[in-house]
């Protein structure tokens, strides 16, 4: 499975902003929709950028960006979806060689070749900056990477479809940490250095926290402590919308903290908290016309 499992049959700009020169390019990709489904591909990538247009900050950024869609038709419908995972054992022949499953442990983690991915974005649209894979199953998944060249996000069309691909695309486009602290294969207590994500960190105090521009000062510091560092599961002590120190982030109990308690990096249905709008605005911000 692989390249010579479909062909590139087309691109379009389904939002244009203006020269790609001059603007953040999102580029598109269909995986796992034959050719006489590629209608139904460009409805959901309509569907996504109205799902951006909703979203904040993008909604006040959308002048910044164009959008692009790269129409891809595979051999066969859906993704891989091994049964190692409790998957169907379905397999099917596409060109990004789109799986559930990855690494054996999770279903949910759903992958394509990124490599092929970038490759493909850049050949359609050389001014690519950010690409999402849309992958045509319902099944419930999604991975976003960054690295040091373009980020891929993935996504397959679930009805959580366009949440999960705007948490992926926080984490290919502008390099945001998970902040989740009790799921499967979650850790005790960090104990390593100051992260490289810019909403997550080790300092709970406002003097080295890196957000603290965004801190009230009457807000305290840390704002939630996760004193047993186990999950406890208490709700919030302030406001929802509070910048603060919230203890418990990336998959550890305690010892990193969070910008906000509640966040789409930490659960779909939150919008993204200050802190990462002010990371997303601060990569848009230079494409605005």
């Amino acid at each position: 499975m692989g390249i010579g499992d479909g062909v590139v049959v087309g691109h379009a700009k389904i939002l244009d902003n203006g020269s790609d020169g001059d603007r953040w390019n999102l580029t598109i990709l269909s995986e796992g929709y034959q050719d006489a489904e590629l209608a139904q591909f460009h409805l959901h990538a309509l569907e996504l950028v109205s799902a951006l247009n909703a979203t904040t900050p993008f909604a006040g950024l959308l002048s910044a960006i164009n959008v692009h869609r790269v129409d891809i038709a595979s051999t066969d419908s859906g993704a891989d979806d091994p049964t190692t995972c409790g998957g169907t054992g379905a397999t099917a022949d596409t060109f990004l060689d789109a799986s559930f499953c990855s690494g054996g442990v999770r279903r949910d983690l759903l992958v394509v070749d990124s490599n092929l991915a970038v490759s493909t974005a850049f050949a359609q649209v050389i001014n690519t900056h950010a690409i999402i894979v849309l992958v045509n199953s319902p099944v419930y998944g999604g991975s976003g990477t960054s690295g040091t060249g373009v980020g891929v996000a993935v996504c397959s069309l679930h009805p959580d479809a366009f949440d999960i691909a705007l948490h992926e695309l926080g984490h290919s486009a502008f390099g945001l940490a998970d902040e989740y602290d009790c799921v499967a294969g979650a850790q005790t207590l960090y104990s390593g250095p100051e992260p490289v994500e810019p909403n997550i960190t080790i300092e709970g105090s406002l003097a080295a926290n890196k957000w603290r521009h965004l801190v009230d000062p009457s807000t305290a510091m840390p704002t939630m402590s996760n004193e047993d560092c186990d999950c406890s599961g208490l709700p919030s002590p302030v406001a929802a919308g509070t910048v603060g120190a919230f203890e418990g982030a990336a998959y550890c109990h305690c010892g990193l903290y969070r910008g906000e308690f509640g966040c789409k990096m930490r659960n779909l249905k939150q919008p993204f908290c200050a802190v990462c709008d002010d990371t997303i605005n601060a990569v848009l911000f230079p494409f605005f016309p």
